[in-house]
């Protein structure tokens, strides 16, 4: 009888490790899979974990969707449905739902930002040559240049019938200040339906998107980069549980002549590179919000950028045109993990 008794006990004895076992294994926090690569013409890194078991799957069906995306936005490659529609030569073109989507966005985001945003400033760009990744190509226009430019751009050049699109006076869309964002909120979409508790995030050229706190209940650590630095040079430090966080400024693709830098976001009413901010990031719900609200602040300068922010329900943190830090009160709340 003690012997069947020891054995039962041995046995209870061996279950409850069982379930100790089980309980330290199950609070392992989630395994991300990370890859890395490139879309929209800058690096791209996306972080996934699923308690569904197939990240990798989810993770590469993001980088496939991004390559339909450029083949869908960018203006500068011949097979792509955007380059179509600006050599349409004033004809109006059925376009896809997503690209009419985000072109509709841009023209309400360019009506609101009383046109600092601006998506038709295509042939802008191409002129100055910041369309390129090549630095031999950035130019400084004349001024007859630039004039010229600007009697073909402008959203007001941009018309919409139901689900086609025509482009007046030979203007271009350029969608290069909100795709990256529209972008991250796709790849976030994928990522909870395929599980709505999964974790992670993306970063597309540091427009970054969170799927879901780190580890399940901890914050992502982001560095905010200092416009006069190198890439490892933070100046700030967010904690993000959620929502998309987005900058813009004068430090990528630049020029300087006569002592004066001339950068890739233009005032669309004169043609040239503001000068309000060296940068702004920017916190919000969503990606397309976050990457267009940097552009439109650039143009806008502090005044208007502090009205929108409120309406919007936007952070900010502005590095203005003196190297000055200045933070809304709303960035202040994500400080502290």
């Amino acid at each position: 009888m003690t012997k069947i008794k020891v054995l039962v006990l041995s046995i209870f004895t061996l279950a409850a490790a069982g379930v100790v076992l089980f309980v330290v294994i199950s609070k392992r926090p989630p395994q991300y899979y990370v890859r890395r690569g490139i879309a929209f013409g800058t690096n791209v890194q996306i972080a996934y974990a699923t308690k569904k078991g197939n990240a990798k799957v989810v993770v590469d069906a993001m980088f496939d969707e991004l390559e339909r995306l450029n083949e869908i936005f960018n203006p500068y490659v011949e097979s792509s449905e955007l380059y179509k529609l600006n050599h349409s030569n004033g004809k109006w073109k059925e376009v896809s739902p997503r690209l009419l989507n985000v072109i509709k966005y841009s023209l309400k985001f360019a009506k609101y930002t009383d046109d600092a945003f601006d998506p038709a400033l295509g042939r802008v760009v191409v002129l100055w040559g910041f369309n390129t990744d090549d630095p031999e190509k950035w130019r400084l226009p004349s001024p007859k240049e630039i004039s010229d430019a600007l009697k073909h751009s402008g959203y007001k050049n941009v018309e919409i019938d139901g689900n086609k699109v025509r482009l007046l006076n030979g203007a271009w869309i350029d969608l290069g200040a909100i795709a990256k964002g529209y972008a991250v909120d796709v790849l976030l979409k994928m990522a909870k339906l395929n599980d709505p508790e999964s974790t992670g995030y993306v970063d597309i050229g540091g427009d970054i998107g969170i799927i879901g706190p780190k580890y399940g209940n901890k914050p992502w650590k982001i560095g905010v980069r200092n416009p006069r630095g190198d890439m490892n040079d933070s100046i700030a430090y967010v904690y993000l549980y959620k929502g998309t966080i987005a900058t813009s400024g004068d430090y990528e693709r630049f020029i300087i002549r006569n002592g004066k830098r001339y950068y890739h976001i233009f005032n669309p009413r004169t043609g040239y590179s503001p000068d309000n901010f060296e940068a702004i990031t920017t916190i919000s719900t969503s990606g397309i919000l976050s990457d267009a609200f940097g552009t439109a602040a650039m143009v806008g300068g502090f005044d208007k950028t502090k009205k929108w922010a409120k309406d919007l329900g936007t952070a900010y943190l502005i590095v203005n045109e003196k190297g000055k830090v200045i933070k809304s009160d709303l960035w202040k709340d994500y400080e502290e993990p």
